[in-house]
């Protein structure tokens, strides 16, 4: 049975030859819809395109995979249903090579092509995050020296004002950050030069223009409006039969002010104004009849909206606007300066890389920008290049559009047809799951379009002239109608077009679309936790008993904790694939944070100790591990012997054995030397035997393995080590042992991407490692879990985006929201700019300039916006059940404010409530202080009692569960049948448990020699039917000082000719001077070695040439009827190596043919042999298997007789037949 799309979601299917952009709700199969376009597009449409020719942009690697395989299975699909359409079979093919990537790859496909183009090595690497790192560092360190060096006092005041007095980091920080924002934009360099701009205001005039005082107007009316809307409701309390009517005439005189503030245009009016506020004292209401709640309510209002017109005096108004200028004026050099140094930095650093031939991830967008377009007065414009790219892409795709960039939209946008008129941009996502904003991701270009694209407002309405489109999808068919109900309400309440991107309204609102059927407990539980253990602790106090202190996430833990124990005991959730209603296990529920930090190892320990298994996937910590710590502290010493704590903390471990009292003895037997010396001279002189074993044991190894670090890359050294001194076994040992040895092999495999870097050695590995520890580079523990095993998992919301669990708990909510980007001594903001203080050096003073307000608050107002967004992307991975939990101190106070505050039932929250949160509790509880009766939401209050209520009964089952067990009567059988069964399954055996170790493929090599030996030394078979050992084909390793004299092996030798005979043109005759000089072009091309030029003995080649064998391959060569070097993989009968097998297995064998030829009666195959045996018929007997499984694979590929097979040894000059 076929789907059925949603009339929306055809259209996305349908429409062509146009831009449009689709908004896609959470859950609302965008993917799905997407790749049946993409289908219709090769299949169904008139002109069907090939997939080759459409580029699909996604966000991450694991999208695009997905992306592909879901498009190469509807297309496999589509094969079953048509199996003769040849464009369909061509279509399966042409998937392998199909664009669909992220942005970062295809970017670097454009720069492969044509790194001509940017002048770049065509060798060119991606850097490895922390040597890019160190390499930043470097090059940073550099320039600043160098500044120094010249003295500039403008760089000295800078540094003098800026920095943090005793290094350089923050300037380091602050040149970093401003050069990462500046890559995200085309022009890197007009915008560092915009940000000087921002502060070139010479006259008041020039200050009323600028963005800083648009914005701030902006924000000041904003904040008017909502000043006017409360007084207006206050008067309307007032005039209330049971209102306070005594402060009607003060707010009627506090919303005149309001007016008259509203009606300034100018900022500066607008200053003078705010300086000479003054508020009417509130009269003395000695009513008795008024309402005390309504009194109290009206009273809240005049403080909100004083506290609103103060916030806005002191954010904004602070000074004169002449003061403001003179601010501006000393905040340039210093803008200058720094938008100098990041210029500067950029040239160094891109130096830096080129010099090493490497590239970032930035670069990548940076030069295929330079390749794909030309900067013009207008802007940029698609260059020839470019153009390539647009004959060749008849449709480019971009999923999660909300989160691309302004780079990203320009180097998309020129390989595009728009500037040919055809409009050929599909575009998808929401601007509701915008979360990277810390990756520079810019919504507002998804918004403009959102804003600008005509919506299809009918059937009727045509739509041949609609070049730009927006297609709305609202249907949900992810959630349950109460997790969508819950979150329509609380989102309608809190997500407005000025925080959060888009107003949440019919529009924006989810629909059902999955049918789940009836259940019980559905509803949206808030826990609201109260962290107020004041009344307990004191408790425990009298009680004379020690307590533990208990924090606010170990409490939210133990609550959910609680909370997960029930819903496995009594609730129910759809089966996916039954569909039909089954107990809630483990694997279905996921614990959703806005970090790790401090969440996951808390929730993962808590839940644990609670009988709960629980994993979270991304921990932090990784050098601060025991077993890592210990390694790194081994590779010290052996670096360097001469390290005192290292070397004690290496005696300490297992890798030394000793104890504490050991070591007190070797340092107390010799005071006065270093402890490096005095373990030296213990391990020879010391009187404890034990001890002296102890230190030669491990300096003794430590010895043998320093001698190999030279010559042996670091992570084959790892291996050695671990292995050698037991050290891995040792840790897979221990508690946890599993996730420890995990932590090894991802030093390891660090290590080996180290040696891809431009350090090497011991030396600058260890280096290298702690300038990562240095520069908070933290890899996180290795990841050991399998996603499907039954646990909660713990995971950040960014990492939830794009999944679905069937109950959700939305943790930390209590959690304050991180602002430091908005509270910094130098605020920088993506679109505006640098936010600078003033400061004077000479009078010592320090003011933020209007600027840096403006920018602190747009940078708030961001960053809350965004927390918005995690929120909504939080509450929509729920299919089932959502759960939200967090603690909150205070709780009386709080909820009694948020009631006063909340808005009526339909009503969002007025702007200046939702802009000064600072938890998700501030908008959430004040938006569920009234829920109607209709809506699926229940809000509990759980105090620190009711935790270890709950945790006391689970106790006392348990304890009552375990008496139960100890006193069970194991002789009686209690239920026959399950006994049965039991016994049936553990007495299976597996049938075929020898294939097991059974080796499928083969190469040609092995099975001649395993041939060679059953014919001649008749040497038995293993019972696997290997060889029970296999002498390899070696090639010494000879010193080049010595490799003149060394006579060369048959192997080395070999590899020599048999890469002439591949590159030998055998249509052509040769002559002594002619195949030197055809020897000599292929060395100086490259295709040959020198050393194996060396080697080439002309006489051998010539006497081959002329063997009836090599004029019979010229004569088929002049016909194009000879072929060399034919890989292949030939499919044998299994029981020709493991006789015991079943009939119709197959081993398959895999290997290279030297060369074949055709002639009129058949196929003659030829290996070349360089082998120093003398008799011909001992190589016909070791190689004649060799040459029947290439008569046999040739006969399967070309279906062509094979008539001759023939050897030819360059070493008695003959060619035998086989």
């Amino acid at each position: 049975m076929g789907v059925t799309w949603t009339k929306e979601q055809q259209q996305v299917i349908d429409l062509r030859d146009r831009n449009i952009l689709v908004s896609a709700a959470a859950g609302s199969g965008k993917t799905a819809v997407l790749v049946e376009r993409i289908i219709s597009m090769l299949t169904v449409d008139a002109n069907p395109v090939d997939v080759d020719r459409l580029l699909i942009v996604t966000f991450t690697e694991a999208a695009a995979g997905e992306m592909k395989e879901r498009i190469r299975g509807a297309i496999e699909k589509k094969l079953i249903e048509c199996p003769d359409n040849e464009h369909l079979k061509q279509q399966a093919t042409l998937i392998h090579n199909a664009r669909i990537t992220t942005i970062h790859s295809f970017c670097l496909s454009v720069v492969k092509d044509h790194f001509h183009a940017i002048d770049i090595e065509p060798g060119f690497r991606t850097g490895e995050e922390g040597e890019l790192k160190l390499l930043r560092q470097e090059v940073l360190g550099e320039l600043l020296e160098e500044k120094y060096q010249q003295k500039s006092q403008r760089f000295l005041d800078f540094s003098v004002a800026y920095g943090n007095g005793r290094d350089d980091k923050k300037i380091e920080e602050l040149i970093l950050k401003i050069y990462e924002f500046s890559r995200s934009y085309p022009d890197p360099e007009e915008w560092i030069h915009r940000c000087m701009d921002a502060y070139g205001a010479e006259t008041i005039e020039e200050l009323e223009e600028s963005e800083s005082i648009r914005l701030a107007m902006g924000h000041t009316m904003e904040y008017l409006r909502e000043a006017h809307c409360l007084l207006e409701t206050g008067l309307a309390v007032c005039q209330e039969a049971d209102g306070p009517s005594v402060y009607e005439t003060t707010l009627l005189c506090d919303q005149q002010l309001i007016e008259r503030l509203m009606s300034y245009d100018s900022f500066e009016k607008m200053t003078e104004a705010m300086a000479d506020i003054h508020w009417a004292r509130l009269a003395v209401n000695r009513d008795k009849t008024v309402s005390e709640d309504k009194t109290a309510q009206v009273k809240a209002i005049r403080d909100q909206v004083k506290g609103l017109v103060k916030d806005l005096a002191g954010q904004y108004y602070y000074q004169s606007a002449q003061d403001m200028l003179e601010d501006l004026r000393t905040c340039r050099p210093a803008m200058e300066e720094l938008a100098q140094l990041t210029l500067l930095f950029a040239v160094k650093f891109e130096e830096k890389k080129r010099s090493q031939n490497m590239i970032d991830f930035s670069d990548m967008e940076q030069y295929a920008l330079r390749i794909l377009t030309e900067k013009t007065k207008e802007g940029f414009r698609p260059s020839k290049v470019a153009q390539e790219y647009q004959e060749q892409f008849q449709e480019i795709m971009i999923d999660e559009y909300q989160d691309s960039n302004l780079i990203q939209e320009t180097i998309l946008t020129s390989i595009s047809t728009v500037w040919s008129g055809r409009y050929n941009i599909f575009m998808v996502g929401d601007v509701k799951q915008s979360i990277y904003r810390f990756r520079l991701s810019r919504p507002e270009l998804f918004m403009e379009k959102f804003h600008t694209y005509k919506v299809r407002e009918s059937e009727d309405e045509k739509n041949e002239n609609c070049i730009k489109q927006r297609i709305d999808l609202h249907k949900n068919f992810r959630s349950r109608m109460e997790v969508l109900d819950s979150v329509n309400f609380i989102f309608r309440k809190i997500m407005t077009s000025r925080l959060g991107g888009i107003v949440y309204d019919s529009q924006a609102a989810l629909y059902v679309g999955a049918d789940y059927g009836d259940g019980e407990n559905l509803e949206t539980e808030v826990l609201v936790i109260d962290s107020n253990l004041k009344e307990w602790e004191e408790g425990v106090k009298e009680s004379g008993m020690s307590s533990v202190p208990v924090t606010d996430r170990e409490l939210e833990a133990r609550a959910i904790a609680g909370r997960i124990r029930r819903l496995c005991e009594q609730h129910q959730v759809v089966d996916k694939k039954t569909k039909e209603l089954r107990p809630v296990r483990y694997s279905d529920i996921v614990i959703l944070t806005r970090s790790v930090k401090g969440f996951a190892d808390v929730f993962t320990e808590v839940l644990n100790r609670e009988g709960i298994p629980a994993y979270a996937g991304t921990r932090e910590g990784y050098f601060a591990t025991q077993e890592i710590g210990v390694l790194l502290d081994y590779l010290r010493v052996l670096d360097n012997q001469r390290q005192d704590i290292p070397l004690a903390a290496v005696l300490a471990s297992s890798f030394g054995g000793m104890t504490e009292e050991e070591l007190a003895v070797v340092r107390s037997e010799y005071k006065e030397l270093p402890f490096c010396q005095a373990v030296a001279s213990y391990r020879v002189l010391g009187n404890d035997p034990t001890i002296r074993r102890k230190l030669e044991e491990c300096l003794g190894q430590m010895e043998v393995f320093r001698r190999i670090v030279p010559y042996t890359p670091i992570h084959e050294l790892l291996w050695r080590l671990l292995e050698e001194t037991g050290y891995g076994d040792y840790v897979s040992a221990l508690p946890g042992g599993e996730q420890r040895q995990a932590n090894l092999n991802m030093l390891v495999e660090k290590a080996r991407a180290y040696e891809s870097t431009s350090y090497k050695g011991l030396f600058h590995f260890i280096r290298y490692v702690e300038q990562l520890q240095k520069y908070d580079v933290d890899y996180g523990e290795a990841s050991i879990e399998d996603e499907q095993s039954d646990t909660v998992r713990i995971m950040t919301i960014h990492k939830s985006k794009g999944l679905e669990f069937p109950i959700v708990f939305v943790a930390g909510m209590g959690k304050g929201f991180n602002m430091q980007d908005a509270r910094s001594s130098v605020v920088l903001h993506a679109r505006m700019g640098v936010g600078l203080s003033a400061i004077d050096i000479e009078k010592r003073t320090k003011s933020s300039s209007i600027v840096k307000k403006v920018m602190q608050k747009e940078e708030a107002l961001d960053s809350l916006g965004e927390e918005l967004r995690v929120l909504y992307v939080a509450f929509t991975r729920a299919q089932e059940k959502l759960i939200i939990t967090g603690t909150i101190s205070n709780l009386e106070k709080k909820l009694a404010d948020w009631d006063r505050g909340s808005a009526k039932d339909e009503e969002a929250l007025s702007f200046g409530r939702l802009s000064k949160a600072g938890t998700y509790w501030d908008w959430l509880l004040p938006a569920l202080a009234r829920i109607p009766k209709d809506v699926p939401i229940v809000k509990k209050i759980l105090t620190f009692k009711d935790i270890v209520g709950e945790e006391v009964k689970e106790e006392i089952t348990g304890r009552i569960t375990k008496t139960m067990l100890e006193r069970w009567d194991t002789e009686v059988l209690y239920e026959p049948e399950m006994h049965q069964a039991l016994n049936e399954q553990f007495s299976y055996r597996y049938p075929y448990a020898e294939s097991r170790h059974q080796k499928l493929k083969f190469t040609v090599s092995e099975l001649k020699k395993r041939v060679y030996l059953l014919e001649t030394a008749g040497e038995e078979i293993g019972e696997m039917g290997e060889l029970p050992y296999e002498e390899p084909d070696v090639v010494p390793l000879v010193p080049k000082f010595l490799q003149d004299d060394e006579e060369l092996t048959g192997a080395s030798r070999g590899t020599a000719y048999h890469r002439l005979m591949e590159l030998l043109d055998f249509s052509k005759e040769y002559d002594a001077e002619s195949l030197l000089e055809v020897v000599g072009r292929f060395t100086k091309d490259g295709k040959m070695k020198q050393d194996m030029a060396d080697c080439i003995r002309v006489e051998d080649i010539l006497g081959f040439l002329k063997s009836p064998a090599g004029l019979r391959m010229g004569e088929a060569a002049k016909k194009g009827r000879l072929w060399k070097e034919q890989p292949f993989v030939l499919g044998v009968d299994a029981r020709e190596i493991y006789s015991d097998e079943q009939e119709g297995e197959l081993i398959l064998v895999q290997g290279i043919i030297d060369v074949y030829f055709e002639e009129d009666d058949g196929l003659v195959v030829l290996d070349y042999k360089t082998d120093r045996i003398f008799k011909a018929d001992e190589l016909a007997e070791k190689y004649h298997a060799q040459l029947d499984y290439y008569g046999k694979a040739l006969e399967q590929m070309t279906l062509k007789k094979v008539k001759e097979k023939i050897i030819y040894s360059f070493t008695i000059k003959k060619e035998i037949e086989v």
